[in-house]
């Protein structure tokens, strides 16, 4: 058995107060008798790739909760009221990037009359946001979701702030997922009304990109689409809580965190089987032996979709063969992975290697009909008889291939992987080709077993602009015995 070592990074955290993309420009001075509550807002560097990264430049508006902790007005529950909650701030126009106020579609929010003392806590996007369009939720209902939750008591000497977002959910489509950044302060109308209360930005989910290379003397590789396998996808989100007040906020997942796949399919800008897929036209990567020769010569592999976002995950790697219930009908694991839609031709006579032929080994087959330059025009539906194909599930409206395209099938192929991920770094993986393919999905038929009788690939770690995380400080093992043909693990 050969055994391939590979060593990897993960990305050290932010350092917000050290290190700001922009600062706020200056604001203009505001006048006492105005009494309204404005923010200066920063937001630490972030190497960015899909419209959802947040940036300082993308901040149009954020949510804000404040207390005031001189006020022990109390709701029908018998919690410390807010002195309001989930109030928007806009860009200030001509202000600059970083100045932010009441939004005018809301009432003005001002200090209290009594120089009250007052915390806030900050995020974006809006609850709407994060609720509208997620697939995770749909056919439930959406009220169980992104709720905010007040808890906040008052004690003998004292007001207890507890504040929290209730049941965040990721969406599985990496294309529509959000980036949520938060932001705690304190201030009071003395010290702050003329230049505006500080919110330094943080971000609170852990960001995935897949790369891929390789020197294949055997194959040809295609790739239209990634595949998360088995992050934690649901959490609450801790605004504030008193229990550990130097916490910038915090998730809990529960003891048995909720795990399940995040992935983006390529799609093509003639694909109208829903709104969400309009405007977007992926191209087939290829990995190319003269330009994707070397681990130095790696390319991103998420197409349109961007980097995957997810909450912070720890979760040991997938046994494939080696799982006890691998044999158990329907198989399923909650175990870590990655897996890669792609399609594999011999470079000697262009046959197809995987997916294999005839489709009758309950596999999953997506299909696509991609023109000459290698653009996806759209998915298809195969149907029931070889070489027939559909616009939709249903195969009610047949697709005939327009001249210069080619209709080309794609299979999920796994690599295993263990994570330890924190809030606010991103994870580059850079997957070898050079000496496999993969492994078969966990949804597949014979999950876990060698496709075409090679080896898995190999996979390492690189950084992307930001600093390395250490193995001892961020618990995560760097070296990786990558499992061989016949190997079990």
């Amino acid at each position: 058995m050969k055994i391939i070592r590979v060593t990897y990074f993960a990305l050290a955290a932010f350092a917000f107060a050290a290190s700001c993309s922009k600062e706020a420009a200056e604001p203009d001075v505001y006048d006492w008798g105005d009494g309204n509550i404005y923010f200066k807002t920063s937001l630490s560097d972030v190497a960015y790739s899909r419209a959802q990264d947040m940036t300082l430049e993308r901040l149009e508006s954020f949510q804000v909760t404040c207390f005031n902790t001189a006020d022990r007005n109390k709701d029908e529950e018998g919690y410390i009221s807010p002195y309001f909650e989930n109030a928007t701030f806009v860009r200030k126009e001509n202000s600059g990037i970083g100045t932010y106020v009441s939004s005018p579609a809301e009432e003005p929010r001002d200090w209290p009359s009594n120089n009250g003392y007052l915390r806030f806590y900050a995020f974006s996007p809006s609850l709407s946001v994060m609720t509208d369009g997620n697939t995770a939720i749909e056919g439930s209902d959406s009220s169980n979701y992104f709720n905010l939750i007040n808890n906040s008591t008052d004690t003998e000497s004292s007001v207890s702030i507890g504040y929290r977002l209730g049941t965040v959910r990721i969406n599985p489509d990496i294309a529509q997922q959000f980036d949520f950044v938060n932001a705690e302060a304190e201030g009071t109308r003395m010290n702050d009304f003329i230049g505006g209360v500080d919110l330094a930005f943080s971000h609170q989910l852990c960001q995935v990109e897949l790369q891929a290379w390789g020197s294949s003397e055997d194959y040809n590789f295609e790739i239209a689409g990634v595949r998360i396998g088995n992050p934690v996808v649901e959490g609450m989100f801790v605004f504030a809580d008193d229990a550990d007040k130097a916490s910038a906020g915090r998730w809990e997942t529960g003891e048995k965190p909720v795990m399940d796949k995040v992935e983006y399919q390529y799609r093509g800008d003639d694909d109208s089987s829903s709104e969400d897929k309009q405007g977007i036209c992926d191209r087939i990567f290829r990995i190319n032996s003269q330009e994707h020769s070397s681990m130095e010569m790696a390319a991103s592999i998420m197409g349109q979709g961007g980097c995957a976002m997810v909450i912070p995950t720890v979760n040991d790697r997938w046994e494939a063969l080696a799982d006890p219930n691998i044999g158990a009908i329907p198989y399923s694991t909650d175990r870590m992975y990655f897996s890669i839609l792609m399609r594999v031709t011999d470079k000697g006579n262009g046959s197809v290697i995987y997916p294999y032929s005839g489709k009758n080994n309950g596999m999953a087959v997506i299909s696509y009909a991609v023109d000459s330059s290698g653009n996806i025009v759209r998915q298809l539906y195969s149907g029931q008889a070889d070489g027939s194909y559909f616009y939709d599930p249903e195969l009610q409206q047949p697709y005939v291939a327009a001249e210069g395209e080619e209709i080309k099938d794609f299979g999920w192929a796994a690599v295993p992987v263990d994570a330890d991920w924190s809030a606010g770094k991103k994870y580059i993986y850079t997957l070898d080709y050079s000496a496999g393919i993969g492994l078969h999905d966990p949804a597949d038929t014979d999950p876990g077993k060698p496709i075409g009788g090679k080896s898995p690939i190999s996979w390492g770690v690189t950084v992307s602009g930001w600093d390395n995380a250490t193995p001892d400080g961020d618990e995560y093992t760097p070296d990786l015995d990558v499992p061989g043909k016949g190997d079990k693990k």
